[in-house]
């Protein structure tokens, strides 16, 4: 039914501008002991949901973008929570099909052409880049990166020249850039061309690297990741400094 909604009201107006993919399908089984029976986005900050606070700041760049929200998990509640924004519309999917599964999906649901550019984030992250330097950056793929002085949870990218080199796996380290979950497609071909239903687009990036040249955004801002309970009090604590 969304999607019919979609076809109907705001369709003619996605083509050939910039589309705004969210992944709010996940489990938060990490955050479960703090928050239970919401989708992770959809946490309370201050009383409001985490999720509109990552869609206002997107509407500070793209006021009219069409944000297509990726879920799975309690899609329901984050359905009827926007229900009544017609620009903002979910996509659920049938069975989990990861990062890279989930945005192929709404691809081919949206039959969106080669052309289209998107950004596709991830919705657990509080990030307040400026979206348009972002999409304006040189390459049609990009990674936004930022620097962490301790990178337990995340796995790393080697950069040069804002090219990433190579990514690593989760691991005792510190001192080094990580891929906040945020990416921008100036033209969708590369993920058409995955012969894939389930796959992670981080897995697919890595391969990539071997073939051609993957843009890396540096950003140096703020950077937290609400899956886990002592980073989602953090932000609790902090937003309203944040939101200044």
């Amino acid at each position: 039914m969304v999607y019919q909604i979609f076809l109907q009201i705001k369709k003619d107006i996605i083509i050939n501008n910039l589309i705004i993919f969210i992944l709010v399908g996940g489990f938060g089984t990490r955050l479960k002991t703090v928050v239970s029976n919401i989708p992770k986005p959809m946490a309370p900050i201050n009383n409001k949901p985490f999720l509109d606070y990552k869609i206002d700041h997107f509407r500070n760049y793209f006021p009219n973008n069409q944000i297509i929200l990726l879920t799975y998990y309690l899609s329901n509640y984050i359905e009827n929570y926007y229900k009544d924004y017609i620009d903002i519309v979910c996509i659920k999917e049938d069975e989990p099909l990861g990062t890279g599964g989930a945005l192929k999906n709404a691809i081919q649901t949206l039959d969106l052409k080669n052309n289209q550019p998107i950004i596709l984030t991830n919705g657990d992250t509080y990030i307040k880049p400026n979206y348009q330097d972002f999409i304006n950056y040189n390459g049609d793929i990009r990674i936004m990166c930022s620097y962490k002085e301790n990178t337990d949870r995340y796995g790393t990218v080697g950069i040069n020249n804002n090219i990433i080199e190579k990514f690593s796996t989760k691991s005792k380290s510190n001192n080094s850039y990580i891929n906040t979950g945020c990416y921008f497609f100036k033209k969708l071909s590369f993920i058409k061309s995955i012969n894939k239903k389930k796959f992670a687009i981080e897995d697919e990036f890595e391969k990539m690297i071997k073939k051609e040249e993957l843009g890396a955004y540096v950003y140096d801002d703020i950077f937290i990741d609400i899956g886990i309970p002592e980073d989602y009090k953090l932000l609790q604590r902090e937003i309203n400094e944040y939101e200044k």
